[in-house]
């Protein structure tokens, strides 16, 4: 009987919604054959919806062959390919090998699944082509970039946050000219002569996202400065590169498809840079805007004793954010993103203490998802790969090495120029060694947002060039992607113990915060916290607080605690020598 309030709670919003936006039957069929056109127009083979009255809830028969052919062509193969991964990983881990990758294991297990569907006949380049960006865009990243802000360290990354900027702003703009102009240059080496094509595919290759590599510093406690610093960079510089990859792909700056006048540079820069600022600070105003109104949301209702509903409340408003960004013209990504880190530190207050580190746990568990589909598209993509493009993207991998050298180098010595200006006369805090720069260099993998931003460049690519480049770009980037995780993902633990870097590191929240000099930026957001949020977001008594620190809730949060960094974080990795449950915690848990 306690689900009757939910279902009537449901009911209620249903009957809400059908008062508030009234939908006749013409509209209805009106939407639904626009929808079929624009279908047809793209693919060619979408859903046609019989006219029918009012009355009528039956489909044609188109639509149920349609869904027979996405279960068979898209659900089917990727959830048994999921199911294969996870046994496969448990194998692993059974047998103790800890040495592979996962990430690596998973795009080995796309690209067999890839070459099998193609073999049979059961999958099409167009289908496959299809599927991708809808996938990785609107159902992987959301939850993954969310998940990612939720449980960050939240005074870490603010004590480093203009360090971070310094990377993922001028690092990647740097990074990005660099491997531009040497793709424009060497065009006669590999076919890519269209200074457009060029400087617009660097934009998008730019973005790196070394998943593989903070999972591996997650379970081997790495140095907290370096494994924020590449986090922080990984993350920021995925809105400068769709910022600056929106205006090298906008018909607005360019004009038509067909037209070969080239803007002059000044007006560029300034499309840039103007991009930059704008969808960086818009984003972070919807993303913390969002987060304050689900803050409010759950002060206001209460939701702590429902346990089930307050985790689902969390997971939805990632989705929730994210589109809302989209649809302002904002990046999704960077509104999850910081609307993660807001409710990290103002919604926990108002879950209860199980629901808190339940809902962690969850988040987590619904992120690994997403890694993992993302991952094994980019396997089942191999089979797009063909001879043609492996001689492109040995010269695209040189080129991104070279420009992220440089671009490491130059943000690193002005890093530690701008924290020995605060410091003064006083020492140093945290300063970033020749190590620490190696490793970040180390960790410029390539993952979804490239493969995303590839797949959305428009036809003028083909027409400004050879026919067939934009598929050849598509393939580099599946290699660029494939390779680096390979190379550079597998060969992370065994850099830092080369290097010396510091693991094992059991450091408490705010490590980096306080041992960092205090700026003027970090004194706003520490008065703007004291004086305006807390008083606001936080609960008005102590209970909940009580609940967050509760010592019944303590036995779960070990459990799950332990359960996370056996899964390396993201995934299922457990390192060597990992100690198994103690007895005493299973019994303290289990009473």
């Amino acid at each position: 009987m306690r689900h009757v309030p939910h279902a009537a709670a449901v009911v209620a919003g249903v009957l809400f919604l059908s008062a508030w936006v009234p939908i006749s039957a013409n509209d209805t069929l009106q939407g639904a054959g626009a929808s079929a056109q624009v279908a047809n127009s793209t693919a060619h083979r979408h859903t046609v919806w019989r006219t029918a009255d009012a009355n009528d809830t039956e489909f044609d028969s188109t639509d149920e062959e349609t869904v027979q052919e996405i279960s068979a062509k898209v659900i089917q193969p990727i959830s048994a390919a999921l199911m294969g991964i996870m046994l496969l990983a448990a194998m692993l881990e059974r047998l103790g090998i800890s040495w592979i990758p996962e990430s690596v294991v998973i795009i080995a297990a796309g690209a067999i699944c890839g070459f099998a569907l193609r073999h049979w006949e059961l999958l099409s380049i167009h289908a496959l082509l299809e599927v991708n960006a809808p996938i990785v865009n609107l159902a992987c990243l959301p939850i993954i970039i969310f998940e990612s802000g939720f449980s960050l360290r939240q005074k870490d990354f603010v004590a480093q946050f203009p360090h971070i900027l310094i990377f993922a702003v001028l690092g990647t703009i740097v990074s990005m000219g660099i491997v531009g102009g040497l793709i424009y240059a060497t065009g006669e080496l590999h076919g890519v002569r269209d200074l457009r094509t060029a400087f617009t595919f660097a934009s998008l290759i730019a973005a790196t996202d070394p998943v593989a590599t903070l999972s591996t510093y997650s379970s081997l406690s790495v140095d907290p400065l370096l494994h924020i610093l590449v986090f922080g960079e990984s993350t920021i510089n995925d809105a400068v590169a769709i910022v600056v990859f929106g205006v090298m792909n906008s018909e607005e700056v360019w004009g038509p498809s067909w037209a070969t006048h080239v803007p002059p540079v000044s007006e560029v820069w300034s499309a840039v840079l103007c991009g930059v600022v704008q969808k960086l600070s818009g984003s972070i105003f919807i993303g913390v805007g969002l987060g304050v109104l689900y803050t409010l949301a759950l002060k206001c209702g209460d939701m702590r004793h429902a346990h089930s509903l307050e985790i689902l409340f969390i997971l939805i408003s990632c989705y929730l954010t994210f589109a809302t960004a989209e649809c302002a013209g904002m990046s999704g990504i960077i509104a999850a993103l910081f609307c993660g880190i807001f409710m990290g530190i103002y919604a926990k207050p108002h879950l209860s203490g199980q629901g808190s580190v339940l809902a962690e746990f969850f988040l987590k568990q619904v992120a690994t998802i997403g890694d993992m589909t993302v991952f094994l598209l980019v396997g089942i993509d191999i089979i797009l790969v063909n001879s043609a493009s492996v001689c492109f993207s040995l010269w695209l991998m040189l080129f991104c090495l070279v420009a992220r050298g440089v671009a490491i180098g130059l943000c690193g010595v002005l890093s530690n120029s701008l924290k020995s200006a605060i410091a003064g006369k006083r020492k140093v805090e945290l300063p970033l060694t020749w190590k620490h720069l190696l490793m970040m260099w180390h960790a410029g993998l390539r993952g979804g947002i490239a493969l995303v931003l590839c797949l959305e460049m428009g036809d003028w690519v083909d027409m400004r060039g050879e026919p067939g480049t934009k598929q050849e770009l598509i393939n580099a980037t599946i290699v660029v992607i494939a390779v680096f995780l390979i190379v550079f993902g597998g060969t992370t633990a065994m850099s830092l113990r080369a290097l010396g870097i510091p693991t094992g590191m059991k450091v408490d929240e705010g490590y980096l915060y306080d041992r960092s000099l205090i700026t003027c930026a970090q004194r706003c957001l520490h008065s703007l916290h004291h004086r305006w949020l807390a008083p606001i977001l936080f609960p008005s008594d102590s209970e909940a607080l009580q609940a967050m620190q509760c010592e019944t809730v303590e036995p779960l949060r070990k459990v799950m605690a332990d359960i996370l960094q056996r899964s390396r974080g993201h995934y299922w990795f457990r390192a060597r020598g990992a100690s198994e449950y103690s007895s005493s915690e299973e019994e303290e848990f289990d009473d």
